[in-house]
């Protein structure tokens, strides 16, 4: 049976984890937020301490990457080669490295084998930043979500104070901007509006308006 792929791209705190989250919830689908195995290989590259420059190492780590996706209490936990990495993803030295990890062709090459893999199990809402670009290109629905860049910096400053008392918005500011800088012009797959997608500014809206024109455009109607 032919599975089902909607596909969500943006920068970082457009609002892909929630509201894709949310959508698959509506639709009865599976969620995979693809950064998570981007993540879920850096932590292994970190582990083994593979060096950046370590480039057929760091290719390797995701050639063997098994990663598996599981509902506990209705959150979504990552499970990395048989690891369960969910809590540790979002540690600093793996955000430190993601980008450069992720820029690299061969690990795009080897992660979007994952991708496909994990979107023929079932009906799936995958968010990531070249999803309905370069994985799934003839998916039927594909999204686009952006928002104003202080938007999202006050986005992700508010997940962040939280585990550092210390951070500083005008720093979340400027690697957010830096980020989408190194997602936009980066030779392998870079980000980009994806043909034919439908594209949603949500700096004034909430995940459940968000998730509501998603629905409209897909059922043609909303809750």
């Amino acid at each position: 049976m032919e599975t089902d792929v909607i596909t969500i791209d943006g920068p970082t705190s457009s609002g892909k984890n929630s509201v894709g989250f949310l959508l698959a919830q509506e639709l009865g689908y599976q969620y995979i937020d693809t950064g998570s195995i981007y993540r879920a290989g850096c932590v292994f590259i970190i582990k083994n301490e593979i060096p950046l420059d370590g480039q057929e190492r760091i290719v390797q780590v995701f050639k063997d990457l098994t990663v598996g996706i599981k509902m506990q209490n209705h959150n979504i936990r990552v499970i990395a080669n048989g690891e369960d990495v969910t809590d540790i993803l979002h540690n600093a030295d793996v955000t430190k490295i993601v980008p450069e990890v992720a820029a690299i062709r061969k690990v795009r090459e080897a992660t979007k084998i994952i991708q496909h893999n994990l979107g023929k199990v079932k009906n799936t809402v995958m968010t990531g930043r070249d999803i309905g670009s370069e994985i799934f290109p003839d998916a039927k629905y594909k999204f686009f979500l952006t928002a104003s860049s202080k938007v999202r910096a006050k986005r992700r400053f508010k997940q962040l104070v939280e585990k550092d008392p210390s951070i500083k918005y005008e720093d979340v500011l400027k690697g957010m901007m830096d980020r989408d800088k190194k997602d936009s012009e980066r030779e392998a797959s870079p980000m980009r509006i994806p043909k034919g997608a439908f594209v949603i500014d949500n700096t004034n809206l909430t995940v459940e308006e968000t998730v509501d024109q998603m629905l409209k455009y897909i059922t043609g109607s909303g809750k």
